[in-house]
C-alpha cells in the first residue's frame, strides 16, 4: 500500500529526508521547499520509491552537504566515495526536481591532494532522476554499481549537472537524456569505468554542453578511468545529438592512468555546435551502431520495469568436466551433454576441456559464449579444475579466480541472463573411508562472490561430495572411469580416473544440477525464487 511522507520547516512535518525514509513503508516522499542540509543513504528497500518536490521545481529544494574525499570520519580513517551528499543503494527509485549539491570548494585550500566531492552516488538498479540539479566541482555524479559483477541502469533526464573534472564517472549503464552539462572549470565531461563485458556504458543523448565563461578548447568529452589500474574496464561514453559549446576541444578525448583512449569505447553521431569539431581525433558512430535508450537501459522501460522472463535455455560454460565427448570417447561423459534431460532445459553446452575461468576468456571463447546468451538465459558457469594448474591457466582463489569468474557474471547480466556460479564438482577422493575435499579454497572462493555480489550459487563441490560418500569408495568408482582393460575402444589399456566423469556420473551430477537450479526457482519444479 503506497503511504506518503512528507518533509519541511513545519512542526506538523518531518524535519529531513532522512527521517522520512526511516520509515520502511514510505513509497513517496514529497520535500515542502527549503535548504536541508543533510547527508542521505537511500538504503535498499522493499517497494519502489519517489522522492520529489512539492512544487515541481528543482531550485525550491535544496540538499546540501559539504564533504570531500580525504575528509576523515568518526573513525578518524579518510572518506572516500562514501562523501556524496545523496547515495542511492535501492533499486526503483525515482527523484523529481531536486536540487543535490556538494559545496566543498578546492579553491579554499588549494594545497589538498584529494578534492573529489560527489554530490549524488548511485549504486541501485533501476534509478530514474528527472528535472534535478545535481552540483559540485569534481566527480559530481558518479554512477556506481556494488561490485565488479554487477550491472546497474541509471536514467537522467532533463537534469542540470554542474563540474569540471570527471563531472559524470562510473561502471553503470546509464542515459543522460536531455538538460545541460554545466562546466565550471578545465577538464573533462566523463570518466566511464565500464566493465569489458558490458556491452554498454554511458550515453549522452540530445544533451547541452556549455561552459560560460571558460576558454575555448579547456574542456574534453572524457578519459578512460581504470580504477586500480584495472584492465578490464574498458569504458564507454558515446555523445549523441547534443549541442557542444566552444569550451569542447578539438582533440576531445584524453589518456588516463596510462592506458589511452583509443583503446576505449568512445565515439560521437550527430552533434551541433561550436565544439563538435571532426577530425582523426573524433571517432563517429555510423548510424547503425547507435543504441537506443532502452539498449543501454537493457530493456527497462515503464512498461517493462523488472527482468526478463526466464527463456527456457541454459548457456554452459565450463571444463572438461561438463564438456561434450560423443561416442567416440565412451564413456567419458560431460554433465553438460546429460543436463537438458535432466532439467527439461534447451542446453547450449560450451564447455571446452581443459580449459580455466582465465583460459577460457583469453581464448575467446567467452566472448562467444556471451555473444549466444540472451534475455532469460541461464548462463551457468563452472570452473575450478584447472584454475588450480601451475600453468598459464592457474588462478588465485583469494584475487584472480573470483576476478575472473565476475567477468562472466557481469556478461551475463549486461544481456539480460541470469547468471549462475557452480562450485567445481569434487573428484574421487577417499581417506580413511570417507569423501574428501580435493579443490582447496576455490569453492569457498566461489560461494563467497555469490554471497558478496548476489549470484545465483549451486554448491556442487558439497553436493557431489555428499554423494560419493553415499555411494562409498568403491561403489563411487562406477561414476568416474575406472574401466578394465579392453572393455572400451578408446580406452583399450583401461583407466583409473577418478576426475572425468563416466555417463553414469555425469547423468548423476546433471541431478544434482537440476537439483540445485529447481531450489533457485530457475527451472520448473522448485520452490526457490530467481537468482
Amino acid at each position: 500500500m503506497a503511504k506518503t511522507a512528507r518533509v519541511g520547516d513545519d512542526v506538523d512535518l518531518l524535519p529531513a529526508l532522512a527521517a522520512a525514509l526511516a520509515d520502511p513503508d514510505v513509497t513517496e516522499v514529497v520535500l515542502e521547499p527549503g535548504t536541508y542540509v543533510e547527508q542521505v543513504v537511500i538504503a535498499p528497500r522493499a517497494a519502489p520509491l519517489t522522492v520529489r518536490s512539492a512544487t515541481g521545481r528543482a531550485q525550491d529544494v535544496r540538499i546540501t552537504w559539504g564533504l570531500r574525499q580525504g575528509d576523515r570520519g568518526r573513525d578518524g580513517l579518510p572518506i572516500v566515495q562514501d562523501c556524496a551528499t545523496v547515495t542511492v543503494d535501492a533499486d526503483d527509485v525515482t527523484i523529481e526536481h531536486l536540487t543535490i549539491e556538494n559545496t566543498f570548494d578546492r579553491t579554499a585550500d588549494p594545497g589538498l591532494e584529494d578534492t573529489q566531492a560527489l554530490a549524488l552516488r548511485t549504486r541501485g538498479d533501476r534509478v530514474r532522476l528527472r528535472g534535478c540539479a545535481l552540483l559540485g566541482r569534481q566527480d559530481t555524479v558518479l554512477l556506481d554499481a556494488p561490485g565488479w559483477s554487477d550491472t546497474r541502469h541509471v536514467h537522467l533526464v532533463d537534469c542540470l549537472v554542474v563540474g569540471d573534472v570527471d563531472v559524470v564517472y562510473g561502471r553503470a549503464r546509464a542515459v543522460v537524456e536531455g538538460g545541460e552539462i554545466r562546466s565550471v572549470g578545465p577538464g573533462w565531461v566523463a570518466a566511464p569505468s565500464t566493465a569489458r563485458e558490458n556491452t554498454r556504458g554511458f550515453l549522452f543523448r540530445g544533451v547541452r554542453l556549455t561552459g560560460p565563461g571558460l576558454p575555448d578548447g579547456s574542456v574534453r568529452l572524457g578519459r578512460p578511468w581504470h580504477p586500480g589500474g584495472k584492465a578490464d574496464a574498458v569504458g564507454e561514453a558515446l555523445f549523441v545529438d547534443c549541442v557542444m559549446g566552444p569550451h569542447i576541444a578539438a582533440d576531445a578525448w584524453s589518456p588516463m592512468g596510462g592506458f589511452a583512449w583509443e583503446d576505449a569505447r568512445f565515439g560521437e553521431h550527430g552533434s551541433t555546435g561550436p565544439g563538435a569539431h571532426e577530425g582523426p581525433g573524433r571517432p563517429r558512430l555510423r548510424p547503425e551502431a547507435v543504441p537506443g535508450v532502452a539498449e543501454v537501459l537493457g530493456g527497462w522501460t515503464d512498461a517493462a520495469p523488472g527482468p526478463a522472463p526466464l527463456s527456457g535455455r541454459a548457456v554452459v560454460v565450463s571444463d572438461s568436466t561438463a564438456s561434450p565427448y560423443g561416442p567416440a570417447r565412451a564413456p567419458r561423459t560431460g554433465w553438460g551433454e546429460m543436463l537438458a534431460d535432466a532439467t527439461g532445459l534447451r542446453v547450449e553446452n560450451l564447455a571446452v576441456s581443459g580449459a580455466s575461468s582465465v583460459s577460457f576468456i583469453a581464448s575467446g571463447q567467452m566472448d562467444a559464449a556471451l555473444a549466444v546468451t540472451g534475455p532469460g538465459d541461464l548462463l551457468l558457469i563452472a570452473f575450478g579444475h584447472n584454475d588450480e594448474k601451475p600453468d598459464e591457466r592457474g588462478t588465485l582463489p583469494w584475487s584472480t579466480y573470483p576476478a575472473a569468474l565476475s567477468r562472466y557474471v557481469v556478461g551475463a547480466r549486461a544481456r539480460g541472463a541470469v547468471p549462475v556460479l557452480i562450485t567445481p564438482v569434487e573428484r574421487r577422493r577417499f581417506v580413511d573411508g570417507r569423501a574428501r575435499s580435493s579443490h582447496g579454497g576455490y569453492p569457498q572462493a566461489v560461494r563467497r562472490l555469490a554471497e558478496e555480489d548476489g549470484v545465483a550459487l549451486v554448491d556442487l563441490t558439497a553436493s557431489s561430495r555428499r554423494l560419493w560418500q553415499r555411494m562409498g569408495e568403491e561403489g563411487s568408482k562406477a561414476a568416474f572411469l575406472w574401466l578394465e582393460p579392453g572393455a572400451w575402444p578408446a580406452f583399450p589399456d583401461g583407466e583409473q580416473d577418478d576426475t572425468h566423469l563416466s555417463d553414469h556420473g555425469a547423468r548423476l551430477v546433471a541431478d544434482l544440477l537440476a537439483a540445485g537450479l529447481r531450489s533457485l526457482g530457475l527451472v520448473p519444479g522448485g520452490d526457490g525464487v530467481r537468482g
